[in-house]
């Protein structure tokens, strides 16, 4: 059956019709702006392809905070951000007029789903997923089933130790100063060098000071979740070598405290990239929205 994606992000919604299989051969890719500017091409685009051919459940991968309960009332609603005129958005009221099957969960919830199933983890039992871009978010998936509460994890916003090294220690999250997204998000990285890290020469202290934060982050998640895969994906993981950096400094981190992530195998085995990126949000948003019907 078809399906409707939607995968939303701090910079672009991604919106697809299809199976989970062949859901990033057409997409459309839209401009997060104001909900009065995004929400009526994200509805034209749905409307074109509802007319041309039904599809019969829609699937949601969004940025949040988000509503992720589905017996709450805050289901879907976005909670408050600081993107402009999204906090207290619906996204039942916004695709009401399909009268179908939604299921909505977080962006990164969604990637998780995706690789978890399909992707570089689906040959795990206990999976994390966690993108590093505009924010920092991350996804836990058990058996194949997305795992949390009442509220989804914020794995952006722990804390953790600030690097004696960083220009830029106050951090920049407007909530916590200088937890993981105030030190880590791509837009941390941009004020604190001015410019993506990306864009720095490999041996840019840069480098190692993103790895030496997401290897926290990492080994506070080992410690915690015992996952069998880490995923991580999002825009500033596209750096290269970034990857290889986070794997040597969480052996570091570890010093053999777990003899069986000593080895670089085992760390590269453990800490992976997504197979999906940049589309695992909509592939499992799509995955979602083929459970639900």
């Amino acid at each position: 059956m078809r399906v409707a994606a939607i995968e939303g992000g701090g910079t672009k919604f991604l919106v697809a019709v299809g199976s989970p299989c062949s859901i990033t051969n057409h997409y459309t890719s839209i401009a997060t702006a104001p909900p009065a500017e995004t929400l009526p091409k994200l509805l034209s685009y749905l409307r074109a392809e509802h007319k041309k051919e039904a599809f019969h459940a829609i699937g949601i991968g969004s940025f949040g905070p988000l509503g992720i309960a589905p017996e709450r009332s805050d289901y879907g609603v976005i909670g408050p951000t600081t993107k402009p005129d999204w906090s207290y958005f619906s996204y039942p009221e916004a695709l009401a007029e399909f009268n179908l099957p939604l299921v909505i969960t977080t962006d990164v919830n969604a990637a998780a789903i995706a690789e978890s199933t399909l992707g570089s983890a689906r040959d795990s039992q206990r999976v994390i997923y966690v993108t590093v871009g505009t924010g920092i978010g991350g996804g836990i998936v058990i058996s194949h089933q997305l795992n949390q509460g009442k509220f989804h994890p914020e794995v952006g916003h722990m804390k953790i130790a600030v690097n004696p090294d960083d220009p830029m220690p106050e951090g920049l999250c407007t909530f916590h100063s200088n937890c993981l997204e105030g030190l880590a998000s791509g837009p941390a990285i941009e004020q604190r060098w001015g410019a993506n890290l990306s864009d720095l020469n490999p041996n840019h202290p840069g480098n190692d000071l993103q790895a030496n934060y997401l290897a926290q982050m990492c080994m506070n998640l080992l410690l915690t979740i015992t996952p069998d895969s880490i995923i991580l994906g999002g825009g500033v993981m596209q750096t290269p070598f970034l990857l290889s950096k986070v794997r040597l400094a969480l052996r570091e981190m570890m010093n053999h405290y777990m003899p069986q992530f000593s080895s670089e195998d085992a760390v590269e085995k453990l800490i992976k990239a997504p197979a999906f990126a940049p589309f695992s949000g909509l592939v499992g948003a799509a995955l979602l929205a083929q459970r639900v019907i």
